[in-house]
């Protein structure tokens, strides 16, 4: 029991290892994450509430059965009950136990004084229900291919045969280049194309979901690959790497499809397809800065937060909470992390005044020539101290809508702001560079 009276069971180390699990204290369980990235409690702790309550520890019965025929083991249940007048009782009689079996699995001894006492003291061993090879069998990813029983169907265009079709993600509804005779199966990388939204789920929940630009993460289950996003604003995935998402997540994607309004985006066609390099958009330019920051150890600027630079991405939907939090992540990544003792030290060297009240953007503002401006930043702080989710007012929504009426999406907005504040990034470092 530790300071805070809070039960920690020991397990035996071999069975955690198999069964990946981890204690969890917050769930009062050993927990490992499912296919769909939620708590798999394996292990369950019920702890009393109040003293003389039974603490309870219970075990998932698919993954000890997958242990005890891993180890070639049983489990072994040992019980012992007593009955007692103690007010009567010295010693029990010295007759012997009477040994009852009642099958080979069930066992125990019993002594009874009918005046005072009794007690029963046994064993019972249970063995998996299943025998080995049904639970052998039963691991997910055990043998080869896809052991999936349900794939979901998506609209998708079908690139080999030059239409829009729907193609399952089942791997024997799709083939590659390399095996291309007696088949006129679509290819595996024909696109299917779906609504913005889809992504907002994602957004969302940042403890669960990791989306970068390209990719999306949920926490120890799975991973989405080349996602992109059209011309015509729509997110674009190929059938393979939809194949890879548990059936669940799959049908969730299936609610946001729809036929393709123009082609894939100039940038997954230059690299799948071409294989050749391009242009990386405004936020992967400025999450290039932010990275060599991150990794020069600069005194004046540090990285406030793990997993800041994976949370950053580009606004996707007409969704003002989306394009606000996309600037509020943009915030607190660069602006959050300057240091503002020590930039005001460098003010002090260079015998530039400054108040004491004075923020950490208009402090290095004071480092920079007169015509040198940080308007891209400013801009950042603005939207994210003016516009959130519950920020309703008039500022809030003309700063929303001059965004629109000046670039037509919130996409096309957030990409102008990074790239003004790419080349503000790189005068923030001259004047510390300088001795």
């Amino acid at each position: 029991m530790n300071e805070q009276n809070a039960l920690y069971y020991e397990i035996r180390q071999e069975y955690s290892h198999l069964t990946n699990i981890y204690w969890r204290p917050e769930q009062h369980a050993y927990s490992r994450f499912d296919e769909n990235g939620d708590f798999d409690h394996v292990v369950s702790i019920t702890p009393e509430k109040k003293k003389g309550d039974v603490t309870l520890v219970s075990f998932k019965r698919e993954p000890l059965e997958l242990y005890l025929a891993a180890s070639n083991s049983a489990l072994i249940r040992m019980f012992h009950f007593e009955l007692l007048r103690r007010e009567n009782f010295t010693d029990w009689p010295q007759e012997p136990e009477n040994v009852i079996r009642e099958t080979n699995n069930f066992f125990y001894r019993q002594k009874i004084d009918p005046r005072e006492a009794a007690y029963t003291r046994g064993i019972q061993i249970i063995r998996p229900r299943r025998s080995k090879v049904e639970i052998f069998s039963s691991l997910k990813g055990s043998g080869s291919g896809d052991k999936r029983e349900k794939h979901a169907e998506f609209v998708a265009y079908d690139w080999r045969n030059q239409c829009i079709a729907n193609i399952s993600t089942d791997p024997s509804a799709t083939t590659n280049y390399f095996q291309t005779q007696d088949n006129s199966l679509p290819f595996e990388l024909s696109p299917a194309f779906f609504r913005p939204d889809v992504l907002l789920k994602y957004k969302g929940d940042s403890d669960k979901y990791t989306v970068e630009q390209r990719a999306i993460h949920c926490r120890g289950a799975w991973t989405l690959r080349d996602y992109d996003v059209n011309e015509a604003g729509q997110v674009h995935v190929y059938i393979r790497d939809l194949r890879d998402l548990p059936y669940q997540e799959q049908v969730y994607w299936q609610s946001y499809n729809e036929e393709p309004k123009t082609d894939i985006s100039e940038r997954a066609f230059v690299n799948h397809f071409k294989g050749e390099p391009c242009e990386p958009d405004p936020l992967e330019n400025v999450l290039f800065i932010m990275r060599r920051w991150a990794e020069s150890d600069l005194a004046w600027w540090k990285l406030r937060e793990e997993g800041l630079l994976e949370r950053v991405n580009t606004p996707r939907t007409s969704s003002r909470d989306e394009w606000a939090g996309a600037f509020k992540g943009l915030s607190k990544l660069i602006i959050e992390g300057f240091q503002v003792k020590t930039i005001r030290k460098k003010l002090e060297a260079m015998n530039i005044a400054f108040e004491e009240d004075e923020k950490s953007l208009t402090l290095i503002g004071k480092l920079l020539d007169d015509k040198q401006r940080l308007d891209g930043l400013k801009e950042v702080q603005l939207i994210r101290s003016k516009v959130d989710a519950h920020s309703r007012g008039n500022t809030a929504s003309d700063l929303a809508n001059k965004a629109l009426q000046e670039h037509g999406t919130y996409s096309a907005h957030f990409e102008n702001v990074c790239r003004a504040v790419i080349g503000e990034l790189k005068l923030i470092e001259q004047p510390f560079r300088e001795n």
